[in-house]
């Protein structure tokens, strides 16, 4: 086993949420995994998303580094699941950046929890102990390999779901990610709201709010402006990232051309953006697990 970055005391495992879509959850977990990566750190992405939009472009990536090795799905994330055993899932990105892919079977991940543990809702007997089995679940998948690597990075479907509540449980930290947008905004309030604060007050999760991370901006759109103000008021200055990620049409580019630092459009983004952002989170981190200035 690599040996790891010594900066932070413990292993962290990271959700990307929201209940809404198109927020940039996946440009996240891709560009901030690649960083961290570059900077030393061992980083491994889980992808919870049977869309599997992180899984595509982390393979393509991975092809830029492994050219003369193809990659084969010889097993998906719905038969690791059922296995009871994700660990060797993993594939190689680049150096120090490991991603389990999701395929579209993981849809299959409600059902197979339903089936394991029973069906029961808020309000009846069983339902708090039927919860606590399902939310533990990817948890307890997680935890053997979680200390092979300073981050692991969780993304999520755009939806309340089993997904995002098994991903939300298995977190140390949940980034909310929201578009500049007051739609986006809103998904954002429901999920601490109706799905967070169960988590922590009913099920004893223990999950704090990294920060949240506006992105996709338009400096001179009023709407984006309002909403970004709208945050601070809900969320308090001090919560919201400092590196808000604007619009970037480099960013769209890469479920085809995979993740690079290279050339000069590429450059720009991680200067200008990317870098900034990865200094924000690890500064954010800091703080939190209280070791900044040590």
């Amino acid at each position: 086993m690599a040996m790891l970055n010594s900066t932070f005391k413990r292993p962290l495992s990271i959700t990307i949420a929201n209940n809404k879509g198109g927020v940039g959850k996946t440009t996240i977990i891709r560009y901030l995994s690649f960083c961290l990566a570059l900077r030393g750190y061992k980083v491994c992405i889980i992808d919870e998303d049977p869309q599997a939009n992180t899984t595509k472009s982390m393979i393509i990536t991975r092809d830029l580094y492994h050219e003369d090795d193809d990659f084969v799905l010889d097993k998906t994330m719905m038969a690791g699941v059922r296995d009871g055993n994700i660990s060797d899932l993993r594939v190689n990105v680049m150096e120090n950046l490991d991603v389990i892919p999701s395929h579209i079977d993981f849809k299959k991940f409600p059902t197979f929890l339903n089936k394991m543990f029973g069906v029961a809702e808020s309000g009846d007997s069983q339902y708090h102990a039927i919860e606590s089995k399902k939310l533990n679940y990817m948890k307890d998948l997680i935890e053997p390999f979680k200390k092979e690597y300073d981050f692991i990075l969780i993304d999520t479907p755009p939806t309340a779901s089993e997904w995002t509540r098994t991903a939300s449980f298995a977190s140390d930290y949940v980034i909310l990610a929201f578009q500049t947008q007051s739609d986006s905004l809103d998904g954002a309030i429901t999920y601490i709201e109706e799905e967070l604060t169960e988590l922590v007050e009913k099920f004893g999760a223990k999950t704090d709010v990294l920060g949240i991370l506006p992105n996709q901006m338009t400096n001179k759109g009023a709407i984006d402006l309002q909403v970004v103000e709208d945050a601070k008021k809900i969320f308090g200055e001090e919560n919201l990232f400092s590196n808000i990620i604007p619009f970037n049409k480099r960013v769209q580019s890469a479920p085809r051309s995979g993740i690079s630092n290279e050339g000069y459009w590429n450059e720009k983004l991680f200067a200008n953006v990317m870098e900034p952002l990865t200094d924000d989170f690890l500064h954010r981190v800091s703080i939190f697990e209280g070791v900044e200035g040590e």
